[in-house]
């Protein structure tokens, strides 16, 4: 109201009240220590990533987030999506790194060419999976559980590698393992004049 010439103000203003953005799809990650650490994910148009729940300290913003972690632990990020201007709730975001599980043992084996061959034989204290390779980057896998028939008869000797891979998945490092299997000896007859 204008009390000099008793006239009301008819202006309207407007105000627009945008609702939050609804609370932003994401994806937690698990990776073995030494492999190849996957980026957490979260679905929307501007992702926000904190690394504390009272959202005060940004680390990044986008939808794929390389955390640059590599040490063993729980990592726990949260996530917003931001709308019209307006930042919606968080949501928690893992990324658990594994401990490599130790290496099973074996004992190496010898026999004789056209003897029996014995299998090798893994020393397994879990019940977790145990696989034998032919090469040292356990690429070649020839065989599985706590023994491995080789199929191995010629004279030579013969490394395979043992790994074990725990309820992560995670595999430990491989452990030569040798089958030696002796040439039996050429006797010469011996002539006597």
């Amino acid at each position: 109201t204008d009390l000099v010439s008793g006239c009301i103000d008819t202006d309207i203003v407007t105000i627009t009240v945008n609702p939050l953005p609804t609370a932003t799809i994401a994806i937690s990650e698990t990776a073995c220590l030494g492999g190849v650490v996957p980026d957490l994910l979260a679905y929307g148009t501007l992702p926000t990533w904190y690394s504390d729940q009272a959202l005060t300290t940004q680390v990044y913003q986008g939808n794929w987030y390389a955390t640059g972690q590599t040490a063993v632990g729980l990592y726990t990020y949260y996530v917003t999506e931001t709308l019209n201007g307006c930042e919606g709730p968080s949501v928690p975001v893992t990324l658990e790194i594994y401990a490599i599980p130790s290496a099973p043992t074996a004992t190496n084996e010898v026999a004789c060419e056209g003897g029996v061959i014995p299998d090798l034989t893994a020393t397994v204290v879990t019940s977790t999976p145990t696989f034998w390779y032919s090469d040292a980057a356990l690429t070649i896998v020839v065989g599985n559980g706590s023994t491995f028939a080789t199929g191995q008869t010629a004279a030579g000797i013969y490394t395979y590698y043992l790994s074990e891979t725990d309820v992560n998945g995670c595999e430990s490092a491989g452990t030569p393992v040798t089958l030696e299997i002796y040439a039996i000896p050429i006797t010469t007859p011996i002539w006597h004049n």
